[in-house]
């Protein structure tokens, strides 16, 4: 399959999942608890400030979960996601909560508004799925486009334990292939930051004040492992 036809089908396989999950009542409607925790706690040095009214955008919102978060602190909420039903079903899930966005189909190399135009960007577990370091490169340098300048970034992307790497096949250069069974993203090519300095390799060119941390959760049977970023546009 050609790039246009595997994303294409990326997406579709993510529309239906989300429709899934809602029908089998397995949908997530919680918010990240350490989203929670960076935008309401003192863990980030520098980032104290009222939220109310500042401009946020979620890329890659999946469920909505972190943007009705983001909404019920008083920001003005837009988001991106790769179908228009993902749009369509979020949208009506905040409408049950008197909540309203600007949710429209993007992706992180593609995110359909103006230079300079959030205070913050958040990317929650989504630019990993770029696969390559061209697309890393650009989804990073396309946040930072979309940001005020120094707008600040909160990112997760998945650390070298994550669950999702079992059965995985290494490609190289940071880039596996999924292999976890039983998971509609078994095929896809994936790009994960290998140890801190592989960030501050990709950010820095883009971002400053960069803070980069890490949870870790032993659920168990599985282990749950992901990079925390944040820094500042430059």
């Amino acid at each position: 399959m050609d790039a246009t036809t595997v994303n294409t089908k990326m997406s579709d396989d993510w529309a239906k999942s989300y429709v899934v999950s809602a029908h089998s009542g397995e949908e997530m409607i919680h918010p990240s608890e350490t989203l929670v925790r960076l935008f309401k706690g003192d863990y980030v040095t520098g980032h104290r400030e009222n939220l109310k009214g500042k401009s946020v955008l979620d890329v890659g919102f999946g469920e909505g979960n972190n943007t009705i978060f983001l909404a019920s602190l008083g920001m003005q909420v837009a988001g991106v996601e790769i179908h228009q039903d993902i749009c369509t079903q979020v949208a009506s899930k905040m409408k049950r909560y008197n909540m309203m966005a600007d949710l429209q189909v993007g992706s992180n190399q593609s995110l359909p508004f103006a230079d300079n135009t959030f205070d913050y960007l958040v990317s929650w577990n989504v630019l990993h799925y770029e696969g390559t370091e061209a697309g890393v490169k650009a989804g990073i340098k396309e946040y930072a486009r979309v940001l005020k300048p120094n707008g600040r970034l909160f990112l997760s992307s998945t650390g070298p334990t994550h669950k999702i790497l079992l059965n995985s096949k290494t490609l190289g250069s940071h880039r596996y292939e999924i292999g976890r069974p039983n998971d509609f993203r078994q095929g896809q090519v994936h790009f994960f930051f290998d140890a801190p300095n592989y960030i501050e390799l990709y950010f820095s060119p883009h971002f400053g004040d960069l803070q980069i941390g890490r949870i870790e959760d032993v659920m168990f049977r599985e282990k749950l492992d992901w990079w925390l970023v944040t820094g500042l546009k430059k």
